[in-house]
């Protein structure tokens, strides 16, 4: 019996005998010819994951979600074959871009594209720094700075979140033991770090958290790991069991964009947060009234509370009057790299003497 392989196929829709009747039917044919040997690959990859994740080394761990990631990529791929009419329209611009930028985004670790740009968190009676968030840049060679906007709800899609937070966590971590050192008066400064819905599902996050404070040399407590309210309320099992431990290392837990997701006091009362950080449209759109109901719930709740957005005089003097304890937003400094935060907090000693 002749076996009939994927070029034989499609020669014959291209001979005199089979006429090709549309370029729909070489987008089907293309389809299925990708999608049943890859999801047979993807299924016995997950399995090997399954039964070996224990006994693999962290080098294998890797190659094998590379492996699983690669296997995702082209069942996407056949199913836009699949979905398409005509190959004329298989791929509009904005389809390839998305593949292109997933492609670049694999590289853009090994090629140290990334960059951290620091946010000062200052303190509302005198604009002290207090800490800073960490907030991640792409330095594209093609586009120029891409935005997280842009390029996180990707990484989350292909699973590279995980090796991207960590690098974000790592240099942020790095980052922050420098200027403790630099800058001895302000030991107290603290880092923010954010967490996405995946990272809060990974069973590794809080181990992995633990180790990279221990090699940074870190006070745990130096350490603010913000996790969106959506993601709160999204918690499983793995999720709940990841905030306990990396409370009980003494990390503090921050639910920002507060005021979004529509949270129940009685779940707020259950979930082991140290602060609220005031979603930026209430400051933006001045609601102040509703700023002064979430200070009331973090003082009944006994947390402390961030406004971000801050972006005027005026915010200022509102929030300081409503007993908001510490800002965030442009009126104090825009995101900026680390040799501008430094120069930061060298202005803010100097002011001391």
């Amino acid at each position: 019996m002749k076996i009939t392989s994927f070029s034989d196929s499609l020669a014959d829709y291209n001979s005199e005998e089979t006429p090709v009747q549309s370029l729909a039917e070489i987008n089907q044919l293309v389809s299925h010819e990708l999608r049943t040997p890859i999801t047979s690959i993807q299924a016995a990859l997950k399995l090997l994951k399954l039964e070996q994740i224990g006994t693999l080394s962290s080098k294998s761990q890797r190659l094998l979600e590379i492996a699983l990631n690669n296997t995702e990529r082209l069942i996407r791929l056949s199913q836009i074959l699949e979905n398409q009419p005509s190959l004329p329209s298989l791929a509009p611009l904005e389809v390839i871009e998305k593949f292109r930028l997933e492609k670049e985004l694999h590289q853009a670790l090994k090629q140290d594209e990334f960059v951290l740009f620091y946010q000062p968190i200052v303190c509302t009676q005198n604009a002290k720094i207090v800490g800073f968030e960490a907030l991640i840049r792409w330095q594209h060679p093609r586009r120029g700075w891409v935005t997280p906007i842009e390029f996180i709800p990707l990484a989350e899609e292909t699973g590279l979140i995980q090796l991207i937070g960590d690098w974000v966590l790592r240099q942020a971590c790095q980052q922050l033991e420098i200027w403790q050192e630099q800058f001895p008066l302000d030991s107290s400064l603290k880092m923010s770090v954010n967490l996405s819905t995946l990272q809060l599902s990974d069973p590794q996050l809080s181990l992995r958290v633990q180790q990279i404070v221990q090699q940074t040399h870190l006070n745990p407590k130096s350490l603010q790991l913000e996790i969106t309210e959506t993601a709160f309320l999204e918690n499983s099992p793995i999720a709940i069991a990841n905030l306990q431990n990396l409370k009980q290392q003494g990390v503090y837990l921050h639910i920002d964009d507060f005021g979004t997701g529509y949270s129940s006091l009685s779940r707020l009362q259950d979930w082991p947060i140290d602060v609220l950080k005031i979603d930026n449209s209430f400051v933006r759109t001045g609601k102040w009234n509703m700023i002064q109901a979430i200070l009331m719930l973090a003082q009944s709740l006994n947390v402390e509370v961030i406004a971000e957005g801050v972006e005027t005089e005026q915010d200022w003097v509102q929030l300081q009057q409503l007993g908001c304890p510490y800002l965030q937003g442009y009126l104090f400094s825009r995101p900026v790299d680390s040799q501008a935060a430094t120069l930061l907090i060298a202005a803010e000693q100097l002011t001391c003497y």
